[in-house]
């Protein structure tokens, strides 16, 4: 649908972003609507009594609840933010490193996919069999997440190292921007498959009901060391020897603090 209605087609015009907007409401709309009407019809969903009336809310449950879904939001909170203000600061840099940016992010994305989806099941998994009081199956299951995701990740690093200045190719016809973006493509490459390695480690470990330790590490390392070290940078880029040094001892320091937390929990 996003490419028939930003290009037009079959008698609709071309409707360029708002055919973007268009598209993505009409999906979105349509999903809810689907949901709704399979969570009326199917048989499977009957137990769970969703259309009969509610109970009143048990709040030891839903304390429970919040003691692991707030510090695992906020975990999503700090990393997708972390994408997505990185945006200020490189559009100062002008239209070229914007684009650029932009095809990076969207090419990091669609490869995140893969490792989200598996830390997904892999964590359903071993909540499944710790549930069940099973800890060997679950630490079976882990580890074998563990393979698959890093194994993928090796597999989408090698594409983007082999093919990176045909993917930018593929979304710009601008020699500048396909220039920059292929150099993006290799950073990109060089963090994917650690990147897909600890999106597992963050849904096992909310598996084990450990959300607190993955927050502060987001905060500390995202935050502290790729927003607040990222913007110092961009911002002294032509600054003194001392200033960058005192930067990097800043980031030594957060990255040392983010590890000693992960060993300790």
């Amino acid at each position: 649908l996003s490419i028939w209605f930003t290009f037009g087609g079959a008698g609709l015009p071309a409707q360029g972003v708002v055919g973007c907007a268009w598209a993505t409401f009409v999906v979105n709309v349509s999903m809810l609507v689907l949901a709704f009407w399979l969570l009326r019809t199917q048989d499977l969903y009957a137990p769970l009594r969703i259309w009969q009336r509610m109970e009143r809310p048990h709040w030891p449950t839903i304390l429970g609840f919040a003691r692991l879904g707030v510090p695992a939001g906020l975990a999503i909170l700090v990393e997708v933010t972390s994408f997505t203000l990185m945006a200020l600061f490189i559009a100062r840099q002008g239209t070229v490193a914007t684009a650029a940016h932009q095809i990076a992010a969207n090419v990091a994305a669609v490869l995140y996919m893969v490792p989200l989806s598996l830390a997904i099941a892999t964590s359903a998994r071993v909540s499944y069999w710790l549930g069940a009081g099973n800890t060997a199956q679950a630490r079976g299951i882990v580890f074998i997440g563990f393979r698959l995701s890093a194994l993928m990740g090796v597999a989408l690093t090698a594409i983007l190292l082999i093919a990176n200045e045909a993917l930018a190719g593929l979304y710009s016809s601008s020699a500048a921007v396909v220039g920059v973006t292929g150099g993006l493509l290799l950073w990109v490459a060089a963090y994917h498959a650690a990147d897909a390695v600890q999106t597992l480690c963050v849904f096992v470990l909310r598996s084990y009901r450990v959300t607190i330790a993955p927050l502060v590490v987001y905060c500390l390392l995202l935050w502290g060391a790729g927003l607040g070290g990222g913007g110092e940078v961009n911002t002294v880029r032509r600054g003194s020897d001392k200033t960058i040094h005192q930067i990097t001892i800043l980031l030594v320091i957060i990255f040392g603090v983010s590890l000693v937390l992960g060993i300790l929990t």
